[in-house]
Formats: C-alpha cells, structure tokens, sequence
C-alpha cells in the first residue's frame, strides 16, 4: 500500500513536499548538483522555461514500481528530480531520473474555462447548478500517457458541491451537497 501512496504522490508531482517525513522527503538542491544531463533534458524539453527550484528525491524505480532509497550519503545517491519551471504564463513540475529521462509532469491551475465538453457534463448532469471555481490538475507519464483533470464547486440557490471530471467531462466523482454558510 505504501508503493502505490507514494508513487501516487510522485506521479502527482508532490514529490518535492514531504508526506509523512520518515517514508518521503526532499532536497532543495542548487543547479550545480543537479546532473548536466537533466539540465540538457529541461532546456531541450522546455525552451523558453526558467528553473525556478530544483529538488531531489529519495526514489527509485524499478519496472514502474516505486522503491524508497533511504541510504542517501551524497547526491550522486538520488535518482529522481523535481525541477520546478516557470514561463509562458504557466508554472508546473517535472520529474526527472538522473540520466535526463522525463518521468512525469504536473500542473495546477485555478479559475480557467473548462473545455465546452466538461462545462456540457455538468449542465446536463446538473441543470440549475452553476460553475462557481474550477481547478485543472494535468499530469502527463513517461509512457505518453495523460491524465486531465478538472474540480469544480458547483453552487445552487444555498447549496454547493465538487465534481471530479475527465477532460471529455466524464464525471469521475462528486461529493455531497451541503448547505453554504452565510
């Protein structure tokens, strides 16, 4: 169970954040240690992007399983990479091995239009209910694959609630509907 909350966690780009101190922490590193070849990654895969922090931590993986490396000495004992960028309007994460290989990407961004697709779901799953806030979560893996997300509070009349849909607004889960405070 441990695996799959801390490779959920990573992929996520929460890596750089501690969860439960003892099984996963970070690094805050400068430039100069992180190795050349993810430098050379980041500037091939995002040009125009500045580095604004970079962090290393204590994972591995091992045929898509995530192993935890708790006999760091140096940094030359990390394998993964957190490198924080900026530019372009954006700001995400992307994780990196020490050999400059893309691991994952992470976004996160507030109060954006949701494609025509979601707002489409939630008008016909919800009539009545109004987009209030909206969040977008991207992540992208290795493999190709990406996963969209998106959170929105609906609100109606003195109600609210989330819903949890895909990027084809496919709702994925919402919560229960509760009274707003005045």
């Amino acid at each position: 169970m441990k695996k799959v909350v801390v490779f959920s966690l990573v992929l996520l780009g929460l890596g750089a954040q501690a969860f439960a101190q003892d099984i996963l922490y970070s690094e805050k590193i400068k430039k100069e240690d992180v190795p050349a070849a993810i430098i050379e990654a980041v500037e091939e895969d995002y040009p125009g992007f500045t580095i604004e922090e970079m962090a290393a931590i204590p994972v591995e993986y091992v045929e898509n399983d995530v192993y935890i490396n708790r006999d760091i000495n140096s940094i030359d004992d990390y394998d993964t990479f957190d490198i924080t960028l900026e530019g372009k309007g954006k700001e995400f994460t992307a994780t990196y091995d020490k050999y400059g290989n893309l691991i994952s990407t992470y976004e996160h961004m507030k109060n954006i239009a949701p494609p025509a697709a979601v707002r489409s779901a939630i008008a016909k799953a919800y009539p009545g209910w109004i987009i209030k806030k909206d969040v977008y979560n991207m992540s992208s893996y290795e493999d190709g694959k990406e996963r969209q997300r998106y959170r929105m509070e609906l609100t109606k009349d003195n109600e609210k609630m989330h819903v949890y849909t895909d990027a084809n607004g496919k709702i994925l889960n919402k919560t229960k509907i509760r009274k707003m405070h005045k």
